[in-house]
């Protein structure tokens, strides 16, 4: 696969700018101004500069590709996005056809006397670049950032009540993104079974929370498992044994091109007719195309009682197991909500329900966008809190074998024989629990033991040189053993 800035600069594709200067004579005028869109465009971005309302001047803007109008842009729209699946308000989503475009741009009012100048810029995407609804940063700099990676809503089997006769309806989007908001989220991923329907509502509802990412994503839902795209909008083929997915692998393969994360779902549910290919089975899984491991379902934790499932049989178990074949896998958390309004088990229609951003998935990243929190993901820096959204709550680890071989959660820990692993456990807010480190998915005592004290806690740790372990990892307990956090791995190699 390509890295993505090669990518990026192979797909890349110059702005068109259109200029001019506009006189009170042409007030109540249009002016037609054309561009060419070249193949395989998915995402077009219009940018108006010199509409000074302030000063009278008063852009109405209409884009026309070459077969039809695609939406009016009004004077209070200087930002438009045109994509296959999503626009801006008033314009319409669909494939963007190569050739001729025009922007038609009325002249709605201009004082007496005013010489305005304007530029509207076009801005081409495809690949990666074209699946975020918003490109702009909506928090700078690193920093712990917390979300939900699996939500539905009515646009596949999420179920709520109507107002005023509670009958069972599909639940509308824009209750997922409010719970989201509601509950302190940074970031939600609405992940709908297979469809693409969301997205244009995803995109139209998102401005409204606006310190909330709202990233758009798909449950891809087969006979033999379930995964997540995340940060995808683009189409891929979910029918698993057709064409175009003759396996797992090539669906997996089928999403590359788009940038999104592959991440399996809930592999450790039992599969039967109440819950159809639930759990994984794909056959010859090849676990080097897969990103993330959905290790901690709000689903689960809702059926029994709102406990997560630990120990032999879990998602962690499952998750470990792969960590010990070698493959660098993330693990994540979803609530897999399909009630924002309710989720109660005597009154929602679709029975007990984990609210939306329980569990949390807390990503150390660049900055609060789309591909920051990919990124962050992909890097491992990642914890799960199973008590949902708890601001300035960290778990982190650090190790090294020497000044300079040193790693982060996440990260890869260069060992030579001999040398034995020094490091901490960062933990904050969570004061008075346990710290429980595991290597190789062997429980490693600690001192005192292990016990959190006061609100931000480094907890040493020694991994003796004659210990040959493959991977290290801290979860956090109450003093009963009840797990509240779930940490990623530091990966050791020779």
């Amino acid at each position: 696969m390509l890295a993505p800035l090669v990518a990026a600069a192979l797909f890349a594709t110059p702005d068109v700018k259109l200029s001019g200067v506009l006189h009170d004579t042409d007030r109540g005028t249009y002016r037609e101004l054309p561009f060419d869109v070249p193949p395989g465009v998915t995402k077009i971005t219009i940018d108006v500069a010199g509409a000074d309302h302030a000063a009278g001047t008063y852009l109405v803007l209409g884009v026309y590709d070459p077969q039809r109008e695609r939406g009016w842009g009004g004077a209070i729209k200087p930002h438009i996005v045109i994509a296959n699946t999503f626009a801006t308000a008033s314009h319409l989503p669909g494939p963007l056809p190569p050739g001729r475009w025009r922007l038609s741009v009325a002249v709605a009012a201009i004082r007496p006397g005013t010489v305005a100048r304007y530029t509207m810029t076009v801005h081409f995407d495809r690949g990666p670049a074209a699946q975020a609804i918003t490109t702009a940063a909506l928090k700078t700099g690193p920093g712990w950032y917390r979300g939900d990676f699996h939500t539905h809503t009515g646009h596949s089997d999420a179920l709520c009540r109507s107002e005023p006769s509670h009958d069972a309806v599909p639940c509308p989007v824009y209750f997922t993104l409010k719970a989201a908001h509601d509950h302190h989220l940074d970031f939600v991923t609405v992940t709908d079974h297979n469809v693409r329907s969301h997205v244009a509502e995803l995109a139209d509802i998102a401005p409204y929370f606006d310190d909330l990412l709202v990233i758009p994503g798909r449950e891809m839902t087969t006979q033999d498992g379930h995964f997540n795209l995340l940060g995808i909008t683009d189409f891929v083929d979910y029918r698993l044994g057709g064409p175009g997915a003759a396996n797992i692998n090539a669906m997996f393969d089928g999403a590359r091109g788009t940038g999104a994360i592959v991440s399996i779902n809930h592999p450790e549910i039992p599969t039967g007719e109440t819950c159809l290919g639930c759990g994984w089975s794909a056959p010859d899984t090849d676990f080097a195309k897969v990103g993330a491991i959905e290790v901690a379902n709000g689903g689960i934790a809702a059926d029994h009682g709102g406990a997560f499932d630990n120990g032999a049989g879990s998602g962690t178990a499952w998750w470990e197991a792969l960590l010990d074949r070698g493959y660098h896998l993330t693990g994540i958390g979803g609530s897999d909500n399909h009630d924002a309004i309710d989720g109660h088990a005597g009154t929602s229609p679709v029975g007990a329900q984990s609210p939306v951003g329980t569990p949390a998935t807390v990503v150390y990243a660049v900055d609060l966008s789309q591909a920051g929190i990919l990124a962050g993901v992909r890097s491992g820096r990642v914890f799960i809190d199973l008590e949902g959204a708890h601001p300035g709550r960290v778990l982190d680890i650090t190790a090294a074998t020497g000044p300079h071989a040193t790693a982060v959660m996440g990260g890869t820990l260069r060992r030579a024989a001999g040398q034995a692993i020094r490091g901490t456990i960062h933990v904050a807010g969570a004061a008075g629990n346990v710290v429980d480190l595991i290597a190789d998915g062997k429980h490693r005592p600690l001192g005192d033991p292990g016990r959190v004290v006061g609100p931000d806690a480094r907890i040493p740790f020694t991994i003796e040189a004659g210990d040959p372990i493959h991977w290290l990892r801290a979860d956090v307990q109450t003093p009963t053993g009840r797990r509240i956090l779930i940490g990623n791995p530091i990966y050791v190699a020779r």
